[in-house]
């Protein structure tokens, strides 16, 4: 007897997607049904994609403190992470390949989707841990000269995080929603109390934004000078953490829909960031987006 294989969902899922480009050269129509699914279907599916998004950033962020410890506790080098750094290798390949393949697949959640639907890891970041005492005797049998020791981890770490950034980048709509304006698709909050926080919150970034740029000299600047030798509390590590939160909210607000649980989650996320003077404080915290 042999076993059916379940029809792969991601060429019904890409048709509805694209339809939504179609269907938008249409005249608009509140009472096309079509056009309402496609819509609805439209925002759902950016929901899931900023979800993860901000989760992604969330557990890398977090996994890059937890390796920095480790490296701390391991001064000689004694234990190794082999399989977690092909992992975290993986993790690279997947987001550099998605960024140099998006221009040829349209907007970013409809590529999304589609790949994800394929690629059950994309955006998935791995979890932390020691190399198995099997993996371990292997390498130690064989005198591996590649192992992966805990300062190498930090490394392949910061490239992740590196790579990370650049796909959040290259997200048009995580601009700062501010400058750019609104989106036609966006709908405004009708609730008095969510049209203040909203503006509270837009208000927040602009102002929170603005400071970040005056003390750094440039994005890229940020960039290169996020090295392990600097300590997770720098001034530049903490402005570079702090820009990718920033670009993360702007994402966002920038959303078709924003509820107001979102919102707060926004405006929770600014105020971890202050500045005294010109210097940055930063509160670290870990914020589950509410998908």
């Amino acid at each position: 007897m042999t076993r059916r294989e379940a029809p792969a969902p991601a060429p019904a899922l890409t048709s509805l997607l694209s339809q939504k480009f179609l269907l938008s050269k249409r005249k608009k129509s509140g009472s096309d049904p079509m056009v309402n699914f496609i819509r609805e279907l439209h925002k759902d599916l950016e929901v899931v994609y900023v979800g993860q998004l901000c989760l992604s950033w969330e557990i890398l962020h977090w996994q890059y403190e937890k390796a920095l410890e480790l490296w701390d506790s391991d001064p000689y080098g004694m234990r190794l992470y082999n399989e977690v750094a092909g992992e975290f290798q993986q993790f690279q390949v997947l987001l550099q390949r998605f960024i140099e393949n998006e221009p040829f697949e349209g907007p970013r959640v409809q590529s999304y989707i589609k790949n994800r639907c394929v690629l059950r890891n994309l955006l998935q970041v791995p979890l932390l841990r020691e190399d198995s005492m099997k993996g371990k005797r292997a390498r130690r049998k064989g005198k591996d000269g590649d192992s992966i020791t805990s300062d190498m981890l930090v490394e392949i770490m910061e490239e992740s995080i590196r790579i990370f950034w650049q796909f959040l980048r290259s997200d048009k709509d995580a601009e700062n929603v501010i400058s750019k304006g609104r989106k036609g698709t966006q709908i405004e909050p009708q609730d008095p109390t969510e049209r203040e926080l909203l503006t509270e919150v837009r208000t927040s970034l602009q102002k929170k934004e603005k400071r970040l740029k005056d003390i750094s000299r440039s994005g890229s600047s940020i960039l290169r000078k996020f090295q392990k030798h600097q300590g997770d509390n720098s001034d530049q590590v903490l402005c570079f953490f702090s820009q990718v939160d920033i670009n993360l909210v702007s994402r966002v607000l920038n959303m078709s829909k924003v509820t107001t649980d979102q919102l707060l989650w926004c405006r929770s996320k600014l105020s971890k960031i202050n500045f005294i003077s010109r210097k940055i404080h930063v509160e670290h915290s870990f914020l589950l987006f509410p998908c």
